[in-house]
Parts: structure tokens; sequence; C-alpha cells
């Protein structure tokens, strides 16, 4: 190749240290604590509100014979 067509970019260099690695973490936890707030506890309360109403009808039914 001639030098002259060559694109020469400039290096990435990859931000290190404490600071970057704790704001990592931090934006991590804070997506799964998202995550776990719009997605799993709807799911949980369905499915504990589906659970309450077959423990009620349980309730409401007339004693079984000889109890």
């Amino acid at each position: 190749m001639d030098k002259s067509t060559d694109t020469n970019f400039p290096k990435l260099e990859k931000p290190t240290g404490k600071k970057q690695t704790a704001t990592v973490v931090v934006g991590a936890l804070a997506v799964a604590w998202l995550a776990i707030e719009l997605v799993v506890k709807p799911l949980f309360k369905k499915f504990n509100s589906s659970k309450d109403k077959s423990d009620s009808d349980d309730a409401t039914a007339p004693p079984a014979p000889g109890a």
C-alpha cells in the first residue's frame, strides 16, 4: 500500500483506574435494580395474586362431609 493512502487513526486508550471501575459497577447495579423493579416485581405480584385467589376459593368452599 501507498503511504499516502493510509489513514492513521488516533489510538484510543481505554480509561483505567478505580474511579472508572467504580462507575461501571454502580451503573451495572443501577441497571440490575431497574430490571428487578420493572420486570420481576410485577411478575411476583401477579403470581402471588393468582395464588391468593386459589387460596380464597378453598376458604369459601363448604366443608367436606365428615370433616
